[in-house]
């Protein structure tokens, strides 16, 4: 293939790389825990694992065998990546347990009470 085609695959095995970790993630970790972990992990640990895998394909693809020096190298760097998400994601599942049990929803409710000036207390909608 013409290096004009590998790029346009290499993006499309990207894509999906984004699609497939995510929804991996959320299934294996649980999507609580995800809700509550911030957006910085996410995004850094998941782009960053999708990129090392492209870049694994890729390295199998580049050399005279699959197995070469940079394929092991972007392999373990891959298991890294992977083990520090399950840290991240073991450390948020913590914090969510440890949270009082009004604290886990992350919404607060509107109690709306009539008063001896105000039988009728406004709407919650209006």
């Amino acid at each position: 293939m013409t290096p004009r085609y590998l790029r346009i695959v290499f993006l499309s095995e990207f894509l999906v790389a984004i699609l497939a970790i995510f929804t991996a993630w959320s299934e294996i970790g649980g999507q609580a825990v995800l809700d509550a972990m911030p957006w910085g992990w996410k995004a850094g640990l998941g782009l960053g694992l999708a990129a090392i895998f492209v870049a694994f394909t890729a390295s199998l693809g580049a050399g005279e065998s699959i197995w070469n020096s940079r394929s092991a190298k972007w392999l373990a760097l891959m298991i890294v990546v992977v083990l520090a998400m399950g840290v991240v994601t073991f450390y948020y599942t913590i914090q969510l347990e440890t949270q009082p049990p009004d604290e886990q929803d992350g919404s607060s409710a509107l109690l709306l009470t009539p008063s001896p000036a105000n039988p009728h207390p406004p709407s919650a909608w209006a």
